[in-house]
């Protein structure tokens, strides 16, 4: 019996050692995106690029990783230019120095250009100067529309009011001609010159000249080829390349796309994707031979751009239109990532099944058959049980002496088992949905939404919990994502089903409808005390529809609210009707508005244990925050949405409506983030709302909030001086662009703020560091200033060990949040050009060992403890026979 106790201790022991070992374990993985390419340019292992996110970078040819990425403005593919306004510095990269601008940039630097000499050319707004010749300096009357090089010789492309005209820059800077045009023109690189077209006018842009073209050839031209100065047109049944007088060079079928030949004007490569495989087809423009290449790969998306990277080794960059790029060499793939992800519309995570397989013997099974008390199967029974618990006995103990021989458990089941290890899946603009391990950072799941243009934008996605949604659909599997599109310009809703456990996207229907702007999950109790899943969806004209459709509805309160153009208006849903029950005109621009509503966060702590007092946090979640700006003052409304009351408002001055401002609103807390030109720093304002009563005794605490029919802080919005709400400001050194809040699984531990700060680090900041209730001054009213935390200082300290993304760069906007099965741990996505995920333990103490904790000790105390027992027991039991022979 003691035995088998020891055993079971030290495999507990094994767990809980695994799972703090998890937590201090570096486990995070990231990714670093180049998005979609604009163009690109290859020397030896590096292919530099330049993407329509006006960012620049390297990717490595052999791997494709990013080595580097930045959006400073791109003089060639090799240097960089970036202005220091507070330091009025120019750094030049890539040769390493920088210098001080002879004049006063206003504004950032726009273009760059190498001059004949090497001299740096810097453009900002209308103003042109050297890094190095004072002659350079002119300032432009007219729009730039374009800055270049016409076989290299730094030009500008400016608009007057009927003309283009074309300044150089050599010595000096020179207007060369001027041609007629329209406004709104575009000016295409084409080889070694230019190509400038608008609605009327199109010109091949050369030295000292510009060469007529005639428009109706531009107008059906798809693709610019540069090196070749030929064009691909489309015709009704195909696609041709001319040259610029209209001479047709070769024709082709019109599903073939050119490949952008970086190397040579010798070769023409056509690329087609046709069904799992990709064909590349090659001419050879003297002899008109052609090739046929044949990879497979599958892709149900079309080929976006394509581009030759090396001829000897017939590489190919291929990049589709879900962004999936791929690089190919000799009729096989190199690598292939997903820059999709660089544009994502919504984040989820799935967890894994992991059920238990329970082990019924024989003996449990003949039960089960044929009855507990069969008079003919008492002694087979029996004998069937005795038989397998020695079996079931025998298997425990090899399990137990292999996982002492292995001294761990299976990690990944534990990993599934606690929520540590989940799916987690983008749905991106360009309608893929790709799910990814976020242990082992394997792609699981790519699946694309059809029947999508580029008009429809995603306007809600919910999870239904499989064990309650009733299956309207009358499909077997367990559907637990509903998704709502919708298009503004066609005025349709598509609603598609997610189903992950079998890897379908279905859509189950369409209607039309105006836009939307409420969707809102809903559960309804049925006769049989079933629970069904619904949507409620209400369009910009009030109207209420359900999806799966229900009429009969018994609505609980639900209580919303919207903006109407600077037009405050609650409103109440009932029996499918809205009525309105409040409004408040606002003076001041709308910026910002939170909700106190968090979903799956229903039951917060609500009061503070402090200095033996119970301090009750006033948290209702029908209250929200409205931030609105005045000139360079930000105020801040947090209003009732039942009752339309306006509970506070207060005034910040000196913000910087130019910097990023955020607004946090969580269950009690509202923080406020903006840069205060003033303090020449970024603040972090703060304000708390707690009830008056402060009660001395916790067992009165339960008894009046938990027990009480009427909670004392039910209806405080009804009464006016129930509600204290205490401020307080903060100075941020490191800069705020994002501003979120951990979260738990039952919003037991304490929730940190999580910010991504403006130089793309990630930082974990303690709340009670920021809160509120910091004693700034002697003899406060209503004495909720807390003798437990530190005193008030304006400056926040930094800990550099709460740096989550430690010392690299990166390039996040957002991060999304995901709760686990253990309390103290949480997972996080970080992303924008860059991901990067780890899980964060605000409140690590609540459920997990501390590091330090001595394993080896417990164990040797338990055995110990052990070996003492049974040394008492033959000293008790010795002492009795002794007392009894003494008796006798």
């Amino acid at each position: 019996m003691f035995f088998l106790l020891l055993c079971v201790i030290i495999h507990l022991l094994s767990i809980v050692q695994a799972l703090s070992q998890q937590s201090n374990d570096l486990d995070n993985w990231q990714m670093r995106l180049f998005g979609q390419l604009s163009s690109i340019y290859v020397y030896e292992d590096i292919i530099y690029y330049h993407n329509t996110l006006n960012q620049n970078g390297k990717i490595f040819r052999v791997t494709g990783q990013v080595q580097s990425r930045n959006t400073y403005i791109m003089c060639d593919f090799f240097n960089y230019v970036k202005y220091e306004s507070n330091q009025k510095v120019v750094h030049l990269f890539n040769n390493g120095f920088s210098i001080l601008a002879q004049w006063e940039i206003n504004d950032k630097i726009d273009h760059c250009l190498i001059g004949l000499n090497g001299e740096y050319i810097i453009i900002s707004g209308q103003t042109i100067f050297s890094t190095i010749n004072e002659k350079f300096f002119k300032k432009i009357e007219n729009q730039i529309i374009y800055v270049g090089y016409i076989f290299e010789i730094p030009i500008i492309v400016i608009q007057k009011q009927n003309q283009i005209c074309i300044l150089s820059i050599r010595n000096t800077i020179k207007e060369d001609y001027c041609v007629n045009s329209k406004k709104g023109g575009k000016v295409i690189e084409f080889g070694k010159t230019l190509i400038y077209y608008d609605n009327y006018f199109a010109y091949h842009l050369k030295d000292k000249m510009a060469k007529q073209i005639n428009i109706e050839l531009i107008r059906k031209t798809c693709q610019f080829l540069g090196f070749s100065q030929t064009l691909v047109i489309r015709t009704k049944n195909n696609k041709q390349i001319i040259d610029l007088q209209g001479q047709i060079e070769y024709e082709f079928h019109s599903n073939l796309q050119v490949i952008e030949n970086l190397e040579t004007q010798k070769y023409y490569f056509l690329v087609k994707q046709e069904q799992n495989h990709l064909i590349i087809q090659s001419l050879d423009r003297e002899t008109q031979k052609s090739s046929v290449q044949i990879i497979e790969i599958t892709n149900k998306s079309n080929i976006l751009r394509a581009f030759l990277i090396d001829l000897s080794q017939k590489q190919f960059l291929i990049q589709y239109q879900d962004l999936q790029t791929v690089l190919l060499e000799n009729q096989s793939i190199l690598w292939q990532t997903e820059q999709s992800l660089i544009s994502i519309d919504n984040i989820f995570y799935q967890k894994y099944e992991n059920e238990k397989q329970t082990y019924k013997n024989s003996y449990y099974k003949s039960l089960q058959q044929n009855g507990l008390y069969n008079p003919f199967l008492i002694f087979q029974n029996a004998i069937l049980r005795v038989i397998n618990e020695i079996k079931d006995l025998q298997e425990m103990i090899i399990q137990f002496i292999n996982d002492i021989d292995n001294q761990k458990i299976k990690k990944n089941e534990m990993e599934q088992s606690f929520g540590l290890k989940q799916k987690v899946c983008f749905l991106t603009t360009y309608n893929t949905l790709l799910c990814y391990d976020t242990k082992e950072h394997k792609l699981i799941q790519k699946l694309y939404i059809n029947n999508l243009d580029q008009t429809f934008k995603l306007v809600a996605l919910h999870q239904i919990d499989p064990n309650l949604a009733q299956n309207y659909d009358q499909k077997v599997g367990s559907k637990n994502h509903i998704l709502f599109y919708y298009s503004d310009q066609r005025k349709k809703l598509y609603t598609f089903i997610l189903d992950l456990s079998y890897g379908s996207i279905q859509q189950v229907a369409s209607r039309r409808s105006k836009k939307i702007i409420w969707t809102i999950p809903y559960k309804i109790e049925s006769k049989s005390s079933q629970y069904n899943n619904l949507i409620i969806l209400i369009d910009e004209d009030y109207k209420v529809f359900t999806y799966p459709n229900n009429d009969h509805l018994n609505y609980k309160e639900i209580i919303l609210y919207r903006n109407d153009n600077g037009v405050l208006i609650g409103y109440k849903l009932y029996d499918k009707q809205l009525v309105k029950i409040w409004t408040i005109n606002m003076r001041d621009k709308i910026i910002l508005i939170r909700s106190s509503y968090q979903y799956g966060q229903d039951n917060p702590r609500v009061a503070n244990w402090d200095d033996r007092n119970v301090i009750f946090k006033l948290i209702d979640h029908t209250n929200f925050a409205i931030l609105t700006t005045d000139e360079d003052s930000l105020k801040l409304y947090i209003v009732n949405a039942k009752t339309g009351k306006i509970l506070f408002q207060g005034i910040q001055n000196e913000a910087d409506l130019n910097q990023q401002i955020n607004l946090v609103f969580d269950e009690h807390q509202v923080f406020v983030t903006y840069y205060n030109q003033a303090q020449m720093i970024f603040e972090i304002w703060t304000i708390e709302i707690y009830h008056m009563i402060i009660e001395c005794s916790f067992i009165k605490m339960l008894e009046y909030y938990y027990f009480s029919q009427d909670p004392i802080i039910k209806n405080y919005y009804q009464t006016d001086y129930n509600a204290i709400f205490l401020q307080q400001v903060y100075g941020y050194p490191l800069g705020i662009r994002y501003l979120g809040i951990s979260k738990t699984k039952n919003s037991l531990t304490k929730k940190n703020l999580l910010i991504i700060t403006t130089s793309s680090q990630l930082h974990q900041l303690d709340r009670n560091l920021v809160s509120a209730r910091k004693i700034e001054k002697q003899h406060l009213e209503y004495s909720l200033w807390s003798n437990d935390l530190l005193s008030y200082q304006y400056e926040l300290p930094i800990y550099f060990q709460n740096i989550l993304t430690y010392n690299q760069l990166f390039d996040f906007e957002k991060f999304s949040l995901e709760t686990t099965n253990l309390e103290s741990s949480a997972l996080l996505i970080v992303y924008g050009s860059d991901i990067f995920f780890t899980i964060i333990s605000p409140d690590k103490t609540y459920d997990m060992l501390q590091n330090n904790f001595n394993y080896n000790a417990i164990i040797l105390t338990t055995i110990l403890i052990g070996l003492a027992i049974q040394v008492l027991q033959k000293l008790i039991k010795s002492s009795k026979q002794v007392k009894q022979f003494k008796v006798n």
